[in-house]
């Protein structure tokens, strides 16, 4: 099986079949439909970047996180989850539901409200404490919490897809014969150090869990600066 990207969503407004149909849009992706062994529908998604190209599969589950088929969260490398601020008692679900997969690499809360806090609910700032930091928050804009598509030119999920291409999944085969006959040595030299800099620091960030806030907030920076110039050279090209 491709890695999994699993979708839940823990608000009536929208399914999660929903976000994997805008997801696929706004990437201008087929709904192509397969069966996985736990009998879900999964949805092929590919993932071409300059360094790498891939196919990996959007799971939509309507249910909750602990209940998801075994088989499918082994697979899972990136979580996706809508939800209402105003309910967050599903956050102390993950740890437990997850605490035996290694691989996940990326997690998206996505939420079309903006009044963490209120009603109940906690801050964006505690969510994010309380998964470790494991998550990034995203804010959709107006209307794109429903069923239908967006508006044509908006990219309300714009920021889930770049996501999506900025991870090294478990199955990536790196860019064709072709291209790299095109480059000579040093570039490609270059790229491996790009991408070394980049996993090395992604690994040690994820598993040092005796950081401090502020020592997290330092190995961040120095990880978004990796991330940063790989994106610059790619748009030198």
């Amino acid at each position: 099986m491709n890695p999994v990207v699993l979708v839940l969503s823990y608000d009536s407004t929208i399914s999660p079949l929903g976000i994997v149909e805008n997801i696929l849009s706004e990437m201008e992706q087929p709904k192509e439909t397969n069966s996985t062994e736990s009998s879900l529908d999964c949805y092929k998604c590919a993932i071409k970047t300059k360094y790498y190209k891939t196919s990996i599969h959007l799971v939509p589950f309507t249910g909750k996180l602990e209940n998801v088929p075994e088989d499918i969260l082994q697979a899972t490398e990136a979580l996706i989850i809508y939800f209402n601020p105003k309910d967050t008692s599903f956050i102390d679900t993950i740890p437990n539901t997850l605490s035996k997969n290694e691989q996940i690499q990326l997690g998206f809360l996505l939420t079309s409200s903006s009044t963490g806090g209120e009603s109940g609910g906690i801050s964006f700032g505690e969510l994010k404490e309380r998964t470790n930091f494991f998550f990034d928050i995203i804010t959709l804009k107006k209307g794109s919490n429903s069923e239908s598509d967006s508006d044509e030119g908006e990219k309300e999920y714009e920021e889930v897809v770049e996501g999506l291409k900025n991870v090294v999944w478990s199955n990536v085969t790196m860019g064709s014969k072709e291209h790299k006959d095109d480059i000579s040595n040093d570039e490609l030299d270059n790229q491996l150090k790009d991408f070394e800099n980049l996993l090395l620091t992604a690994q040690s960030l994820r598993n040092d869990t005796s950081l401090t806030r502020e020592q997290f907030l330092d190995r961040a920076e120095q990880f978004a600066g990796i991330v940063s110039a790989i994106l610059n050279d790619n748009d030198s090209d």
